[in-house]
């Protein structure tokens, strides 16, 4: 996805292997041991971790306190784009995009556009994107980013649309801050074969074309809740679905803030993109099928 700071493209392409949970290319997923000497890291909940921050979602309404909205920044008309990658949504703070109800999160792109969204951008549907960019999550964790996080979730795989749970570094701009996909599903590629999930990472080395990143197969991708991980340390982050990884980051030997910006704070984001890049084609009748839902996050640490 797109940080609200600066324009970002994704590849345009993905590569798959048809192996259930495991396949991909790009680089940084061979899931071996990190340092010599170090345990191999897991997506097995440590014991020695506590739960730091979650979100049930049990409380019905708006999202509540623990989010904010991420509308973006700026004129999007003196842009000329949607968040970069020519996405034709408008994100809003309304309930009808955003809302927890019977213990869920819902995230809800619709069709059409409220008064104050540019006419000159081929936008077509609301939808919402939500962020834990707050002091208050930032403090729960202690101002790190280490951890076991999980976010269980049912994930539509509509063609046209863009569903994303993903992180930003808490300080700088796109790409330096750094950026980290746990689960993107994109209609221009899956939506002929849903069973799959993309994940990666992007930093100033590593952005657009050159981004470093793994496609997996996932059973029931579209049909079931699935719990989204992944296991952050000072030296990998490694990501995946069920207990079963899928793709995998090491802090590089030479590292800096250019390969490796993921010593600092960073927040949570939600959402569901409408068209676009990755999102492809958009049927307007199939928006309303466009629906993320969210059954809990909750986030660990040492």
């Amino acid at each position: 996805m797109l940080s609200t700071s600066s324009n970002k493209s994704h590849p345009r392409w993905a590569c798959v292997f048809a192996v259930v949970f495991l396949g991909g290319c790009g680089g940084g997923g061979d899931f071996s041991t990190g340092n010599p000497g170090e345990h191999p890291l897991t997506l097995a909940l440590p014991s020695s971790y506590s739960l730091k921050w979650s979100d049930d979602f049990s409380t019905d309404g708006a999202p509540g306190p623990a989010w904010d909205y991420d509308r973006g920044t700026g004129d999007l008309a003196a842009l000329g784009s949607v968040w970069g990658n020519s996405e034709r949504q408008y994100y809003t703070d309304s309930r009808q995009n955003s809302f927890v109800s019977d213990g869920l999160l819902t995230i809800q792109p619709l069709v059409g556009l409220p008064d104050e969204a540019p006419r000159n951008l081929n936008l077509l549907a609301t939808s919402a994107r939500l962020k834990t960019d707050t002091p208050a999550f930032y403090s729960a964790l202690n101002s790190t980013p280490y951890g076991f996080y999980e976010i269980r979730a049912k994930v539509p795989c509509i063609g046209g649309g863009w569903p994303a749970i993903w992180m930003m570094g808490k300080d700088g701009i796109w790409p330096d801050r750094g950026e980290i996909d746990i689960m993107e599903w994109f209609g221009r590629y899956f939506a002929n074969d849903v069973n799959q999930v993309q994940s990666g990472v992007h930093t100033r080395d590593n952005s657009g074309a050159n981004s470093i990143y793994k496609s997996a197969r996932v059973s029931g991708m579209c049909t079931q809740y699935h719990n989204f991980q992944m296991h952050w340390t000072a030296s990998e982050i490694l990501i995946g679905v069920n207990g079963v990884p899928t793709f995998s980051y090491k802090k590089p030997a030479n590292a800096s803030r250019s390969n490796w910006p993921f010593d600092q704070p960073a927040h949570l984001i939600l959402n569901v993109a409408v068209g676009g890049n990755l999102g492809g084609d958009v049927d307007p009748a199939k928006i309303p099928s466009m629906t993320l839902r969210v059954d809990h996050v909750k986030i660990w640490q040492p």
